[in-house]
């Protein structure tokens, strides 16, 4: 099931980003988990004074554009998630993304912003769905992870893609990505403005 994000209350000078649930391919686990993953990712990154991301449900690329132009969003974010098995058999296990929520964890019951409230409550989420989606990860698997922002009408921003190894069983390849992804996304966002 997807889990719930929590969603930051834009004000006017907040840009708002619609996220549609990525399009998956998965060589082990659970597809649910790795959309929850990247769209909580995606929304850890994206998520601060002047920008809130909004969830869509719809799968559908053209429902997903008419919900986001509904919702109102200015941009929309489709995303997609290809994992392949390459090979590779040691154990190790999920620290990283632990540590990622649990310092998520500790910003969230520390701080009085909402805004820092609500991207801490994004990244438990997220670290929570990716440690799931990592756990199914061995040496060498590989992911691709694809991000397309359009504008409101519908003019292609940003259209990339980028692959990672993973180095050793249960690594987070996917949060680097995301990152440099969330980077590309905002700087876009900004020359659009």
């Amino acid at each position: 099931a997807l889990l719930p994000f929590p969603v930051s209350r834009p004000t006017a000078d907040t840009t708002r980003v619609c996220i549609a649930p990525a399009s998956v391919q998965m060589a082990a686990g659970n597809s649910d988990a790795a959309i929850d993953a990247v769209r909580g990712t995606f929304t850890s990154f994206l998520t601060g004074p002047s920008l809130a991301v909004k969830p869509m449900t719809s799968r559908l690329a053209s429902q997903v554009r008419e919900e986001a132009k509904t919702a109102d969003c200015p941009y929309l974010l489709l995303t997609t998630f290809k994992h392949e098995r390459k090979g590779g058999h040691s154990v190790l296990g999920h620290a990283a993304s632990g540590a990622v929520q649990e310092g998520a964890w500790n910003v969230m019951t520390s701080t009085h912003s909402t805004t820092t409230k609500v991207a801490a409550g994004a990244a438990m989420s997220a670290a929570s769905a990716t440690r799931e989606v990592v756990s199914s990860f061995r040496a060498k698997d590989e992911l691709t992870l694809g991000w397309r922002l359009e504008g409101q009408d519908g003019r292609v921003l940003v259209d990339k893609s980028e692959k990672r190894k993973a180095s050793s069983d249960g690594e987070d390849v996917l949060t680097p990505l995301v990152e440099h992804a969330s980077e590309s996304i905002v700087t876009a966002i900004k020359a659009g403005k």
